[in-house]
């Protein structure tokens, strides 16, 4: 199997890879980027290689011809220069791509990792699962948020913005893969919790010194509650804390 990395920001956010002489496909590096910048790069990158399929472009000339295209925001690019890698299947791909993370059934992971299957030939068409919580997942206005922690360790932090119905969840990548496994529950809490009507603002405050999940985390009664300008600003001070 061969891939190209995906860069954007200045981070590998996932590869574009050559499955024999069949498949193309995209898989997330899931310790770079928010659910949000996940998704959009797994649909864009899925538009295009279904494109491609359909116009008879096969796995390896699908994923070169994209070389060197200018990157666009929450999508990315593969750089002129890029080096083309292989590897011997997708298991092994996943683990050199997210070293440490171990993703239970229905995880965040799955939902984004199987996103996309190419089509041509004999390919499968692609299929594009959304993870729906009855809240939005992209808040472009203020947002409150408090931070999350298991085991003594800052792993997160949860959001909330009633103002546009969206709640979502930062994780903390130095804090490793129990950050990114923590995103899972919080997508699953929050369905729950608009299931039976709470705002979203409710939904985070509900939570707030109820006992710690083993996967989840929890929410300390003396954190204080605190502003973000965005989602794009709370994602900034997750990486720099």
């Amino acid at each position: 199997m061969r891939y190209y990395m995906i860069r954007w920001e200045g981070l590998s956010i996932g590869a574009l890879l050559a499955q024999g002489e069949r498949n193309t496909r995209f898989l997330a590096v899931m310790g770079a980027t928010d659910m949000e910048t996940r998704i959009s790069s797994s649909e864009a990158w899925g538009s295009r290689l279904s494109k491609d399929a359909e116009e008879g472009h096969g796995p390896i000339e699908s994923i070169r011809r994209w070389k060197g295209v200018p990157s666009q925001p929450g999508v990315g690019e593969i750089p002129q220069d890029a080096r083309l890698h292989t590897c011997v299947d997708l298991e092994e791909l996943d683990r050199i791509l997210n070293p440490g993370y171990e993703p239970e059934k229905d995880t965040v992971s799955e939902r984004i990792h199987d996103f996309l299957t190419s089509r041509g030939r004999d390919w499968r068409p692609f299929v594009t699962k959304r993870v729906d919580t009855g809240y939005r997942i992209l808040a472009r206005g203020e947002v409150l948020y408090r931070p999350v922690r298991m085991e003594g360790t800052l792993i997160g932090f949860l959001w909330a913005s009633d103002a546009e119905n969206a709640r979502g969840y930062e994780p903390r990548p130095v804090a490793g893969p129990s950050a990114w496994r923590a995103e899972s529950w919080w997508i699953d809490q929050a369905a729950e919790a608009a299931a039976r009507g709470l705002t979203p603002a409710g939904a985070l405050r509900e939570r707030i010194g109820m006992p710690e999940d083993p996967v989840g985390g929890r929410l300390d009664s003396s954190d204080d509650e605190l502003i973000a300008a965005s989602t794009r600003e709370l994602r900034q001070i997750a990486r720099q804390t």
